[in-house]
């Protein structure tokens, strides 16, 4: 198993360097291209949920991306000492309604569920953590040099 960090200031000035560390992570971590896709879509997602609700307008905070290569499954792991948020307890939206009728919000965590294997969202000593994992096909993950 192997853990790589990058902490970066929380703006959205920030997403490229975001998104460039889990581009060079998910190389060396096997993912194929279509598999890493779907993880950098959920990756915007949290990351712009972070820069625009975990700290208060003005207030400098900081996230934190944790890349975990193990064998069978790549985790990425996004931080922050934000506003505490549950996005478990988010309802899933009626799709069936028509566009107008719909409630504001929910979409994002519905997309992110559907593009990871797992998603895994939970506070510890005062920090969100929104863990996205990804399943590998069993050839990527003998090749990921885990």
């Amino acid at each position: 198993m192997t853990t790589v960090t990058l902490r970066l200031p929380a703006n959205l000035e920030e997403l490229p360097a975001a998104q460039d560390f889990l581009a060079r992570q998910a190389e060396l971590g096997g993912l194929d291209p279509r598999t890493s896709g779907r993880l950098a879509l959920a990756l915007e997602e949290v990351f712009v949920n972070v820069c625009h609700y975990a700290y208060p307008a003005g207030t400098p905070g900081e996230i934190e991306l944790r890349a975990t290569r193990d064998p069978g499954r790549f985790l990425l792991d996004v931080i922050d000492d934000g506003v505490e948020v549950d996005p478990q307890g988010i309802q899933e939206p009626d799709l069936d309604l028509p566009l107008e009728r719909r409630a504001v919000g929910g979409l994002g965590w519905f997309m992110i569920r559907r593009l990871v294997s797992e998603l895994h969202c939970r506070r510890e000593r005062g920090r969100n953590r929104v863990s996205l994992v990804m399943d590998l096909p069993a050839d990527a993950s003998a090749s990921a040099g885990g």
